[in-house]
Formats: structure tokens, sequence, C-alpha cells
């Protein structure tokens, strides 16, 4: 994202104006000297790296002491204009900035949700499979009494089995009944707490997080993304 701020005297109030997007702010002290001219420099953001232009050669733009034309610069900096050293006040630049936020922290939050997802629905698909063992035993059951013409006590026994295993399977089932859906509810709840705008605290919706950091911005709070 790419932002540029204009900065100098006004002219009316001799505070120091600075302008973004058309938006102009003016700082509380009145005291800016002549010097600093009605156009004096610009700072030009983008993306992490900031610079700072002199926007005359009349002017006199200094960083950290030194008179520079261009100059890529960190919020630390000394920043001072007009040959009287006015300082530049960063605060006063970032009340300017839009809010940012990090998200990558998200990306950890998304895993863990899907990873959940999937093994809910392992654990589901594994417990049908296993209920289907009890029919199995059971045709094969019948197929040894036909077979052996009822001779055998082996049919009984697998008859046995898989009437005690359809129970078990019965009693586990009427419990996940309520508990699967508990536990689904629980971690949806989880995941909408913590997919969040850091900023505004808004759930960012179900999208993956390989889709959100598609999105320059927050759509409620316009928060600017760090990804």
């Amino acid at each position: 994202m790419t932002m540029t701020i204009e900065i100098g005297r006004d002219l009316v109030s001799a505070k120091l104006k600075l302008t973004l997007d058309g938006n102009s702010v003016l700082t509380d002290k009145a005291d800016v000297p002549p010097s600093v001219s009605q156009e004096h420099c610009r700072i030009e953001i983008d993306g992490n790296v900031i610079r700072l232009r002199n926007l005359d050669i009349n002017n006199y733009t200094y960083v950290n002491g030194q008179a520079v034309e261009s100059k890529v610069i960190q919020p630390a900096d000394q920043i001072e204009l007009g040959s009287s050293h006015y300082p530049l006040n960063w605060q006063e630049v970032e009340k300017l900035l839009p809010p940012v936020a990090d998200i990558r922290p998200l990306n950890k939050v998304w895993e863990e949700y899907e990873s959940q997802n999937i093994e809910l629905q392992i654990d589901e698909r594994r417990f049908n499979t296993l209920r289907s063992v009890t029919g199995l035993i059971t045709m094969v059951a019948i197929a040894l009494s036909i077979a052996t013409g009822g001779r055998s006590a082996w049919y009984l026994v697998l008859y046995g089995v898989a009437i005690t295993a359809s129970l078990v399977f019965f009693v586990k089932a009427y419990r996940d009944a309520s508990n699967i859906p508990q536990k689904r509810q629980e971690l949806t709840r989880k995941f909408q707490r913590e997919y969040t705008c850091p900023h505004c605290g808004h759930f960012l919706g179900n999208q993956p997080y390989e889709l959100l950091v598609q999105n320059d911005s927050c759509p409620y709070c316009k928060t600017t993304f760090i990804h």
C-alpha cells in the first residue's frame, strides 16, 4: 500500500500542515518559522519503505542533522525542516496514517481449526466403518450356518460377537449423538473468537487464511493488514 504525505507551513495559522489524500491536519503549535515553505517536503510510504523527499532546492530538510534531498528514513530518525531546524514530530505523521494490524498469527488459528475439523470427520468415518463390521460378521455367521446345516457352533459365536458389537456401537453412537455436535459447536465458537481483526475484533468469516491475505484491509474498520 502506497501513501504520500505532503508537509509544509500553513500561511494563515503558521502551523505545520500535513496532507494525505486531500485530507489536511494542522499541528497544535503555531510557531513554524518562515524558513519552512508552504510545500516543503514529502513523505512517501510504500509498504515498509519510508522515503523523505525535499520538494524544492531552496528548502532545507535534515535527517539526523544532515541535509538531504531524498532519503529512506525510519520513524526514529530526527527530521528537521528549514534553516531554523524546526523539528517534525513523527507522532503527527502517525495521526494521518490508517491503523495497521498484523494478521499473520491468524494463519495458525485457521490451521488449528481446519485440523481439528478434519480430525472430527475422520473419527466419524472410522466409527461408521467399524459399525459396518457388525453386518459383515452377521453375514459370515449366516453363511456358516447355511454351509454347515446348523451343525457348527461357530455361527452362534459369531452371532454373539455381532450382537455384542452392535450394542457397543449403539451405546457409543448414542453418546456421540450429543458429544460430537457439542465438540463442533465449541470448536466453532473458539474459532469465531480468535479469527478476528486484531484492531476491531470483528470475525473475519470462514474463508481460509490463503484467501484472507488477498485483502489489503479489514472489511469492517478498514485497518490495513500486515501479512
